[in-house]
């Protein structure tokens, strides 16, 4: 399993800020990988990759804060940089 590269100052940014928050921004972005059309260019394959990889990250600070999985579980996952 790759583990996915994300800032630990965004970690930290979303684990401590008010949980509403977090979850609006969970729906933003499935939001608006949900709207985006076909992926023609490299660039924009590139680009929606980065923003599931962004979206699952956010899910995983979610289940983290709410219990559901460990941090040990979170770092086998997600790799702060």
């Amino acid at each position: 399993m790759v583990r996915i590269n994300f800032s630990r100052l965004s970690f930290e940014e979303f684990f401590n800020c008010p949980f509403n928050r977090l979850e609006e921004e969970i729906s933003r972005y499935s939001i608006r990988i949900k709207l985006q059309g076909s992926l023609q260019t490299p660039e924009e394959r590139e680009s929606y990759h980065n923003e599931t990889d962004r979206l699952t990250v956010l899910k995983y600070i979610s289940q983290l804060r709410k219990g559901k999985i460990t941090r040990e579980d979170f770092n086998l996952k997600v790799s702060l940089t």
